[in-house]
């Protein structure tokens, strides 16, 4: 990983959750240990200021769409980073529960999924503003935390399955959220460039129909029609 100040990373961390109140997990995150990048980010050089502002809990960094909780609380405590992160009930995120919305449906998933350890990662996006580069990759002494999000490193695919079909849940919306990579910035940047490709294919054949029109203009008079069979 290059570093390079202002401009922003993410890091996969593996967690250790604990419910610890209606609808609240608390995430445990270690920092303190070398990553497979050979990278360490130390705790107690988080500055997570302008985080709190609007502290959600986002879903594979998806920051313009909707968030799955709302970090409550975000501390450092010893080589430790610690977040509780709240997912709103189902009562409280439909006026008609008859109805629910896939979206709902989805945050009582992820809540689910991280109470009962079927989910035990996070990412971190974040800014470096200090740090020392060993031989394996960089300490980084300090860093603004930018966002917190859900990642999908489930221990056991086939329990993820099984509690899909239990929710009632759309496949399609946890395929959105829990298998596909892209951002939302890289979706929009697909459609950006299927749209200058029919941009093109207009002007070309706009550029084809002005050229026939010019042909048959200049048609000689002497044009002779030929007769109806």
């Amino acid at each position: 990983m290059k570093l390079e100040k202002g401009q922003s990373n993410k890091k996969d961390i593996s967690v250790s959750t604990e419910e610890i109140g209606e609808r609240t997990v608390r995430f445990t995150i270690s920092k303190e240990v070398e990553d497979r990048d050979g990278d360490i980010l130390r705790a107690s050089g988080v500055d997570f200021t302008n985080y709190m502002k609007n502290p959600v809990f986002c879903g594979f960094h998806n920051t313009r769409d909707f968030p799955l909780g709302k970090v409550t609380k975000f501390w450092v405590e010893g080589d430790r980073v610690k977040a509780d992160v709240y997912f709103p009930k189902l009562e409280e995120l439909s006026s008609d529960m008859n109805n629910v919305s896939e979206k709902a449906r989805l945050i009582d998933f992820c809540f689910h999924c991280y109470k009962t350890g079927m989910l035990n990662a996070v990412s971190v996006g974040f800014i470096p503003l200090e740090w020392i580069e060993s031989e394996k990759g960089f300490d980084i002494l300090k860093w603004e935390l930018l966002e917190f999000s859900a990642v999908a490193v489930p221990a056991n695919q086939d329990a993820i399955a099984e509690a899909v079909k239990s929710f009632g849940l759309d496949k399609s919306v946890i395929k959105e959220y829990f298998t596909t990579e892209k951002s939302l910035d890289e979706k929009l940047s697909d459609v950006e460039k299927e749209l200058a490709e029919v941009k093109q294919t207009v002007a070309r054949l706009t550029k084809k129909l002005e050229e026939t029109e010019k042909n048959l203009v200049e048609l000689p008079d002497n044009v002779v029609e030929l007769p109806n069979v």
